[in-house]
């Protein structure tokens, strides 16, 4: 059980993939020794961060 329930990911999003993107983040992930869902859920969140940073840059 988990100390907080709000950690539990339990969401789900469906992203379509041609081929050659998933060969791409297939091997993006296991160069990076990681399961391909958490490679792609770790990049969106930095992603995402990013995007923040840049907004909060600009509106300084």
């Amino acid at each position: 059980m988990y100390a907080d329930p709000s950690h539990i990911r339990d969401n789900v999003i469906k992203v379509r993939l041609n081929d050659d993107e998933l060969a791409l983040v297939t091997a993006l992930a296991r160069f990076n020794q990681s399961q391909l869902a958490a490679f792609l859920r770790d990049l969106v969140m930095k992603e995402v961060a990013d995007m923040q940073a840049t907004e909060q840059a600009h509106a300084a």
